[in-house]
């Protein structure tokens, strides 16, 4: 079984105070509408769909939830003066685009087939084995611009050539709304499984579906309803599911990877042993640890006999700008380089790896500095 993490009384004000820091100094994402930011960046077409609450009058969502799905066509400028990994918004109002994450324009669809039309429009762009959909379901404590930008963040960096589209489900943005965005989570399946089937009915021809932290119970949930009901067309589409520090119960994801036996869709699962933000979600619900701080895949029992699982242990690689350590697979720059590409190409290395010692002395000569632990059948 997985090893178990003692959080002492001193950790656990560490935690707590870092949650505050972060929370209360660090700036907000904030949604923009800069036409001209687009000399300036480098622009990242992003659709969205979501079960946020529109603001009148604004191109901003809401925490408030929707019981009609979404959907908008966002272009994001990504500022050319920051690291690698990094997700720049303005401080005190004032708006750098060279430094700072700016939208170029945002207009809403009108409902679901006009979505998907705009989906098929743009796979039309790429050449045919590039047709693929990257949808990434973001966490808790996410405003909508901070999803909206770490996506265009993601797309950038890792230099995925497919559709991006962003699944914006209604977390409050407060570190202090655990249990709201929990509820919204559960409240946002439907949603999800709407969307993914839109996206199987497009001209699309792949789909990778990205989770990070609590958005993976999003995900995970909503492909097992769907498992359960019967969605053909999407699971033949849906080529690779990538979870990103999950905030998950271990077995919950194995009750809900269960639906998927036979599928032989690769599940790749990001985890981290410095995770502080898991480690307070594990202390908060009285575990010892939680899917993505799993330091020894033996807990996942024979579920590796029935799902293809690849566990990837980033605990050595570098971060930037995450005190957390909850973003590391998308914020360091071993991670871009090493997935540069991301999408089902990108991740075909680990999908085939059938000795795994041999991958992992691969990845270590390239970076010099990671450690990659591959663990599935």
């Amino acid at each position: 079984m997985g090893r178990v993490h003692r959080i002492t009384a001193p950790i656990r004000a560490v935690l707590l105070c870092a949650g505050l820091v972060v929370a209360g100094c660090a700036p907000r994402g904030s949604i923009t509408v800069d036409p001209a930011a687009a000399g300036v960046g480098s622009v990242q077409q992003v659709l969205v769909a979501t079960t946020r609450a529109p603001d009148p009058g604004s191109a901003v969502l809401s925490r408030d939830r929707s019981y009609d799905l979404g959907f908008l066509d966002m272009a994001v400028s990504v500022p050319p003066d920051r690291l690698p990994g990094t997700v720049r918004f303005p401080e005190d109002g004032a708006v750098d685009p060279a430094r700072d994450f700016v939208t170029v324009s945002a207009h809403r669809l009108n409902g679901i087939a006009a979505f998907r039309a705009a989906v098929s429009a743009r796979a039309a762009t790429l050449p045919p084995d590039k047709r693929e959909a990257l949808v990434f379901v973001h966490g808790y404590n996410t405003n909508f611009a901070e999803g909206l930008y770490r996506q265009a963040q993601i797309s950038h960096d890792f230099s995925s050539q497919g559709v991006s589209v962003n699944y914006a489900w209604s977390s409050a943005g407060d570190f202090r709304a655990y249990a709201f965005d929990r509820e919204s989570a559960l409240f946002a399946r439907d949603g999800l499984e709407d969307l993914l089937d839109a996206l199987a009915r497009s001209d699309t021809r792949r789909i990778v579906a990205v989770a990070h932290s609590m958005g993976a119970q999003v995900l995970m949930d909503t492909l097992r309803q769907m498992a359960i009901r019967g969605a053909p067309e999407m699971f033949g589409q849906l080529s690779s599911v990538v979870l990103l520090a999950p905030d998950l119960d271990i077995d919950v994801f194995r009750t809900q990877a269960a639906a998927l036996a036979g599928l032989d869709i690769p599940i790749y699962i990001f985890v981290s042993g410095q995770d502080r933000a898991l480690r307070l979600s594990a202390l908060l619900r009285g575990q010892s640890t939680r899917l993505g701080s799993m330091v020894d895949a033996s807990a996942l029992g024979d579920l590796v006999d029935q799902v293809p699982i690849r566990v990837i242990d980033v605990t050595e690689f570098d971060a930037n700008d995450d005190p957390l350590q909850h973003n590391k697979a998308v914020s360091s720059p071993s991670m871009i380089a090493l997935f540069d590409g991301l999408g089902a190409s990108g991740l075909e290395m680990f999908r085939d790896a059938q000795n795994p010692g041999g991958l992992i002395e691969n990845v270590q000569r390239a970076t010099q500095e990671i450690s990659v632990a591959v663990t599935g059948r």
